[in-house]
């Protein structure tokens, strides 16, 4: 069993990216036998979303033209509909967003400044990148919630995709500058990483110190898969994973 905690984040991915060819067992099966509590796990998705939001605000703001400022007006329409979404099913359970986040506060922090990026390209890269493995994972962990949650959660994950803009904003930013594709394939395989520790940590949730707890579950095969996935995303931009 890999030890992945024993690992930086690079470490994991270079793992990882050498295994996503290797036949898996189906993400959905080894996921869906997780049962997460459904509270802080659905506080640290909707902490996780609200970063997304923020980011893609960001990304907006220096946007370098009007076409792509309306592409990411409509990314954090879709993130902030979704963060609406978990927010409503935590109140639902009586909880408030601000306490079912706080444990995870810390750690999303450090995320946000991991993937923060040197310049707008990388910066829309991350949203693009980050917000696809998240979903991904999300996707396939959710059967192990309660159905009403499940279904909710499902709904809010599998709406509208922020997939058709950020691929054509990317997309033409490579072909105006073609030197930014060994750039931008690099940095997408340092994103992996920082995003594979939050998969870890709504599995097992944060210890005392807020890092994630290593996992006793041989969940190797499930990321893989997801990996994989990101790796068809890069391909499709013509970056090397």
């Amino acid at each position: 069993m890999v030890k992945w905690f024993d690992r930086t984040p690079r470490d994991v991915t270079r793992q990882l990216l050498r295994q996503h060819r290797v036949p898996v067992v189906g993400d959905r099966v080894l996921l869906s036998d997780v049962r997460p509590a459904l509270v802080p796990f659905v506080g640290h998705a909707l902490g996780l979303e609200l970063e997304l939001v923020a980011k893609a605000g960001r990304v907006l703001e220096q946007a370098p033209s009007l076409e792509a400022r309306a592409a990411l007006a409509d990314v954090v329409r879709i993130h902030a509909s979704r963060a609406g979404a978990f927010a409503r099913i935590l109140e639902s359970e009586g909880v408030e967003a601000d306490a079912a986040i706080e444990p995870f506060a810390d750690s999303i922090r450090g995320f946000s400044r991991a993937i923060e990026g040197a310049d707008w390209y990388e910066q829309l890269l991350a949203l693009h990148v980050v917000s696809g493995l998240l979903e991904d994972f999300f996707v396939a962990i959710v059967p192990g919630l309660p159905e009403d949650d499940r279904d909710a959660m499902l709904r809010a994950l599998r709406g509208e995709s922020t997939h058709p803009q950020l691929v054509r904003l990317l997309r033409l930013a490579i072909e105006a500058t073609p030197r930014l594709s060994d750039r931008l394939a690099v940095w997408g395989r340092r994103l992996v990483g920082d995003a594979l520790l939050q998969m870890y940590l709504a599995v097992n949730g944060p210890d005392q110190t807020g890092r994630a707890k290593p996992s006793q579950q041989r969940l190797e095969p499930a990321f893989n898969d997801i990996v994989a996935s990101h790796t068809r995303r890069m391909d499709e931009l013509g970056l090397t994973a």
